[in-house]
């Protein structure tokens, strides 16, 4: 669907002045009890109006990010051979480094009390055989490009054994949308996704709409695209129960204003793609460079044939001997061959390439590869992981975190009604804590120094020393794994030690006095 046309083209259908401020959220006032097959055509309709916006703004998003990016159209007055386009795409670079260190360890599930320990282990079983960590890379990654992301919880088709109850399917933003309540709190009253109908040839035939509210699923089918309305007769078949209790598409925004990565700094990676481009210009204008005749005269073809000097023009001799010897016509002008170019300053260009680059991590809080201010040996590594822009990085992922969670246990809801009813599990979602891992091993002396001081005031608990000096996000299970293997290092010493003892004994013969002879 995005490949299917060009951002030039969608520039043009939103305007040249177009800003890109967010993902807009999309409000109806009817009530919760006023949606039915009936009054749901009419509310889609609306809702369509203002997510074909949202739908034109993410694909150019994807395509920005895939380097469909505005200097490929770019066109030049003067000298429009010498027209390099270089696309500089670090909206990659930011949407890799960001999606990678929020979620680049699987969310992990733990329990809260002891007596959920087994549930939330078959828990975490079946979201590994539903592939979930690919899902929510998938998530994270659309939010990151485009502000937004969604995921459909459903019942599963039981082909497998093995497999989940559930399924998790990541939605295309540009074909979904949720309609939340305009009431206080926004609650969201209808999930929305489309896909086009093809025949057996491709051909495109209609359109179909399945709309999901709190209790059913309703699928409407119609001719022509996705800007024709439905109607009530337009429905398939009746409503389908799913039992879930809520809509089961879920948003997950990236942040509150549902805006990408390197949304905020589209202009500034326009200008970087543009300072490149025209650095390549100028080396092509020095190596193109126009020859200047002054105080010369350059006879043509037909002149030279006339005065019997041959069959070539004066040019044609030049690039065909390499040189050539011309006389003054007369002039006062002192005759001068030149060549007449514009270049660059490379220095300053890279100077401002830089800074460019300076303020698009900066604002977009990715780490700069390149080293500045030294780099002494003496720095400390906390130094460093300031320094580089770490910290920034660290600070973006938490901001992410805690609006993925909230949709995270929307999910986990229905996830849990769905394994009490197919599985028997009775797990209370509020019992359950979503985990997100990032083992932080930066300046791991220093970290390791510090828990061993907190260690010996005795005065903390292996759990709170883990958390405290921030190795992992994770610091129950770090420390309950730590816990086991002591307990179990302890009694492995404890059987060996009677046994080496007792050998001691045996060797010496004397009840291990280290003496095998007797004293005078």
């Amino acid at each position: 669907m995005i490949f299917e046309t060009n951002n030039n083209e969608i520039l043009n259908a939103l305007g040249k002045d177009h800003k890109f401020l967010g993902r807009r959220a999309i409000y109806t006032s009817r009530a919760e009890d006023e949606i039915n097959e009936n009054t749901i055509p009419a509310v889609v309709n609306g809702a369509m109006q203002r997510h074909l916006i949202n739908r034109q703004e993410i694909i150019y998003l994807f395509r920005y990010f895939c380097g469909d990016q505005p200097i490929l159209s770019r066109e030049k007055a003067v000298r429009p051979e010498i027209n390099n386009r270089l696309v500089i795409n670090n909206a990659y670079s930011i949407v890799r480094n960001s999606t990678g260190y929020f979620l680049g360890e699987p969310i992990q599930y733990t329990a809260k009390e002891s007596s959920d320990n087994n549930d939330v282990m078959q828990l975490n079983t079946f979201m590994d055989s539903e592939n979930k960590a690919q899902e929510d890379i998938k998530l994270a990654q659309d939010a990151s490009i485009c502000g937004t992301a969604y995921r459909l919880v459903s019942v599963g088709d039981g082909t497998e054994e093995d497999e989940a109850p559930f399924e998790i399917p990541t939605l295309e933003p540009w074909n979904t949308f949720v309609i939340y309540s305009s009431k206080a709190g926004h609650k969201p009253l209808l999930g929305v996704t489309y896909s086009k109908l093809l025949d057996d040839n491709g051909n495109v035939s209609g359109t179909l709409y399945t709309v999901y509210d709190k209790e059913c699923q309703y699928q409407y089918s119609v001719e022509g695209g996705f800007t024709t309305q439905i109607k009530a007769e337009n429905i398939i078949g009746t409503p389908k129960a799913h039992f879930l209790g809520a809509v089961p598409i879920i948003e997950y925004p990236n942040n509150e204003f549902r805006i990408g990565d390197f949304e905020v700094v589209m202009t500034i990676l326009d200008a970087i793609s543009q300072l490149h481009s025209d650095r390549m210009n100028s080396i092509q204008q020095i190596v193109n460079s126009v020859l200047v005749f002054i105080g010369c005269h350059m006879k043509s073809k037909e002149e030279n044939q006339a005065n019997g000097e041959g069959n070539a023009s004066d040019y044609d001799m030049l690039q065909q001997y390499g040189a050539m010897e011309l006389p003054a016509t007369g002039g006062t002008a002192k005759p001068e061959v030149k060549y007449v170019s514009a270049s660059v300053d490379q220095n300053e260009a890279e100077t401002l390439a830089q800074t460019l680059v300076d303020y698009a991590y900066a604002i977009s809080g990715i780490p700069d590869r390149k080293q500045k201010g030294g780099g002494a040996g003496g720095e400390t590594g906390d130094a460093v992981y300031l320094r580089d822009g770490f910290q920034s990085l660290e600070l973006v992922a938490r901001v992410k975190e805690r609006s993925f969670k909230q949709s995270e246990r929307q999910s986990l809801r229905m996830i849990c009604k769905i394994l009490k009813i197919f599985n028997g599990i009775d797990l209370k979602p509020m019992r359950v804590d979503v985990k997100f891992i990032r083992n932080r091993t930066n300046n791991l002396v220093n970290k390791s120094q510090a828990a061993v001081n907190l260690r010996q005031t005795e005065m903390f608990a292996p759990e709170d020393i883990i958390g405290l000096i921030g190795v992992t996000d994770d610091a129950k299970s770090m420390a309950k794994r730590g816990e086991e293997w002591l307990k179990q290092n302890s009694q492995q010493h404890s059987e060996t030690k009677p046994i080496a003892q007792k050998n001691v004994e045996a060797d010496t013969g004397n009840g291990g006095n280290g003496y095998s002879g007797t004293m005078a």
